[in-house]
């Protein structure tokens, strides 16, 4: 084979024209998609969160002058309380004064450690004993921010910055300032520039105080990996996460006052955009598109190649196992050359098959009709003995002589009906048992019943399928009980003498006969019935044949042999004893 012969070879492969395809179709697609996609992303996320800090401060600026304004003026009132709180007008005075001048506020008071708000603003006297800020302040006194989703004195939502009052190291109370939580969002509306982040400001304990979008639904606006808790103490900070509501957002987390209240900002991630009009998921449409041009090509070509040529190939082995017609559709040059060789190698099996098959029907056909003549000399020759042991029947002057070879007549006769049979019936290398044996026994009853006696004779088979090996001693066994049958049947107290044969299969393993006649008065005087023994033996001697067991049962009524065996597969039985030789 010269080097070009070689070189045709292998191109003209399937292995090279699919590998082919498929790497000229994927090589830059992977290479694109992969370097693409992976930069992009991870620069329009940096550049996402480093933007979106300084949108979040900006955002929270106008919230960090209100708050710093509320905790500037309760370290203003904590100063001044000493003074003001020997009169009760001044005190009062000075808090109001505060809220009048300051519209932003909405409550100014000091509240006693008693929980008595002792000067305020508004209800001057008030108890705050369960106020959840006199109880913290009491556990920890140091400034805070709360939110109070309804206020005891306003009822709306507000934040109340708080600064305890000590006096030589004891908590005497705290003055707490109040601005409302609408009051922050109507001034950001005023900001002269549009903000696409969502805007929320936590304290220390990680309790939410302020939400741009409102605070019933608050919780679904929080990052769902990690707490607000965790961000307290740590300077800013950006990352890319889920929300509690499964939406994936850009968050930002700022300061506003140092360990004490924090803002976070968020954004949708599909809102970062690469320029206007190409959003962030368009680096994505490209690897798509390609991705689907490649499954385009790998499928025209492996349909072209090689499902086309496999369709075509099994129709032809479907049509060839219904006819065993082989279409010849000539040589097509495009198919690969594995193709072709598999398609050249079928039909080379299939005329294989067919002429093998067509000696095996000769052998099949040559040795059927053998064993036909086997059992058809088989059953002349028992025939003819029959015909001599007639003779010898007519001839014989003694009654006993007579039984006697009658008795011996009706076996021979039982025989050569069981070989009849075979050579009607033996198409196959099986036999239909309870074929056989209805007409053996159909014979039998009809030929050897008692004269002048009515008879009642029933007789059931299941279909049983065996081999000759089987089937033959079955006949005989079957033969030899319904002639014992005849021979000891009884009229019952009750009605007329009876018969029932009955074959029965179990579970298609094993098969049973059960043959059984009625007991009373003999048919047959007992002078001519002489018990010998042989019946039963050679009834035991069957059921040897047949590997199985019998049993009789006998009461005051009713006779009764009971013959059950195995369905052996003598062809399974060659194959492992052949199997176990080579071994």
């Amino acid at each position: 084979m010269t080097s070009m012969q070689k070189i045709r070879q292998f191109t003209d492969g399937l292995a090279f024209r699919v590998a082919a395809l498929l790497a000229f179709a994927l090589f830059p697609i992977g290479l694109i998609a992969i370097s693409l996609t992976g930069k992009f992303a991870e620069e329009a996320d940096r550049r996402a969160e480093t933007a979106l800090m300084a949108v979040t401060a900006e955002a929270a600026a106008s919230e960090e002058g209100m708050i710093r304004g509320g905790f500037g003026a309760t370290a203003a009132f904590v100063a001044a309380l000493p003074s003001v709180r020997l009169s009760s007008a001044d005190c009062h005075a000075v808090f109001a004064d505060f809220v009048r001048e300051n519209p932003q506020f909405s409550f100014a008071g000091f509240v006693n450690r008693a929980g008595i708000l002792e000067c305020g603003s508004a209800d001057q006297g008030r108890d705050m004993g369960n106020s959840m800020i006199l109880k913290a302040q009491r556990a920890n006194p140091e400034a805070r921010a709360d939110l109070l989703r309804e206020a005891p004195i306003s009822k709306t939502a507000v934040i109340v910055m708080s600064e305890p009052v000590l006096s030589g190291g004891r908590f005497e109370g705290y003055v707490a300032v109040s601005l409302p939580h609408k009051r922050i969002f109507q001034t950001l509306e005023l900001l002269p520039t549009e903000r696409p982040i969502d805007l929320i400001t936590f304290n220390r304990d990680g309790q939410v105080l302020s939400s741009e979008s409102g605070l019933e639904n608050v919780a679904d606006s929080l990052p769902g990996e990690r707490s607000l808790f965790s961000f307290v103490g740590h300077a800013r900070t950006a990352f890319t996460g889920q929300t509690a509501g499964g939406e994936e957002r850009v968050f930002a987390i700022v300061p506003i006052l140092a360990n004490t209240v924090y803002a976070i900002g968020s954004w949708p991630r599909e809102r970062l955009a690469v320029a206007p009009g190409f959003a962030l998921s368009s680096p994505l449409i490209f690897p798509v598109v390609m991705w689907l041009a490649s499954l385009g090509v790998a499928y025209f070509a492996v349909h072209r190649l090689v499902i086309k040529h496999i369709h075509k190939l099994r129709s032809e082995m479907q049509v060839f196992t219904k006819t065993r017609f082989l279409p010849d559709d000539g040589d097509d040059g495009f198919k690969p050359l594995e193709i072709r060789e598999i398609d050249r190698t079928w039909h080379d099996l299939a005329e294989t098959v067919v002429r093998d098959e067509a000696e095996l029907e000769g052998t099949i056909r040559d040795k059927t009709v053998l064993l036909k003549e086997v059992h058809h000399r088989v059953k002349n020759n028992l025939q003819l003995i029959s015909s001599i042991v007639n003779m010898k029947i007519r001839k014989a002057t003694v009654p006993e002589a007579r039984a006697a070879l009658k008795e011996v007549q009706m076996r021979v006769m039982s025989i050569a009906t069981a070989h009849r049979s075979l050579y009607e019936t033996s198409s196959e290398s099986r036999v239909r048992a309870d074929e056989l044996l209805k007409g053996i026994i159909t014979s039998l009853v009809e030929g050897g019943a008692p004269k002048g006696v009515q008879l009642r004779f029933e007789q059931s088979y299941d279909p049983v399928t065996l081999y000759p090996d089987q089937a033959v001693p079955l006949s005989l066994l079957g033969s030899e009980a319904v002639t014992n049958a005849l021979k000891y049947l009884g009229r019952p107290a009750v009605g007329c003498p009876w018969i029932e044969v009955r074959l029965s299969a179990h579970d298609g393993s094993r098969a049973v006969l059960e043959v059984s006649n009625s007991k009373g008065v003999p048919i047959t005087p007992p002078e001519q019935v002489r018990g010998s023994g042989l019946g039963t033996s050679l009834i035991s001697a069957f059921a040897h044949q047949l590997r199985g067991t019998v049993d009789t049962r006998d009461d005051d009524e009713t006779y009764r042999i009971y013959a059950e065996f195995p369905i052996v597969d003598f062809e399974r039985e060659a194959r492992e004893n052949a199997l176990a030789g080579l071994v």
